[in-house]
């Protein structure tokens, strides 16, 4: 399968006003994060490893974590909008299912999550 196909920082710029860096914690320059805020004490916090096919993201609101979802064999991680809806897209899969997580950052925090057989 090929490897991990990320929006470019351009996307992230113009969607949420903020671009991918490198990880704090780890400094890898091939793991990425990005801090989206989505509301007064919540932010979407996601990560990715264009080397390991993988993506994190953690919804957090008033410093706990609301939803963690962690994905290896990832294939894509992209922007879409559609009119005031602003969302991440994340695909990923194997020889045998595929899934995608569909989060629904604006106007509010909406997370869908479909894993399929094929």
């Amino acid at each position: 399968m090929p490897g991990l196909e990320v929006a470019d920082d351009a996307a992230w710029l113009d969607a949420f006003g903020v671009v991918p860096q490198t990880e704090e914690v780890s400094g890898d320059e091939y793991v990425r994060e990005l801090r989206i805020p989505t509301g007064e004490a919540e932010e979407l916090h996601m990560t990715w490893d264009v080397t390991d096919d993988s993506v994190r993201v953690r919804h957090r609101r008033a410093g706990s974590v609301i939803v963690d979802l962690y994905r290896e064999q990832a294939i894509l991680l992209r922007v879409e909008r559609n009119g005031t809806i602003t969302a991440v897209v994340m695909e990923y899969g194997t020889s045998d299912a595929v899934g995608r997580v569909r989060i629904q950052v604006t106007p509010e925090v909406v997370i869908e999550d479909k894993y399929l057989r094929t």
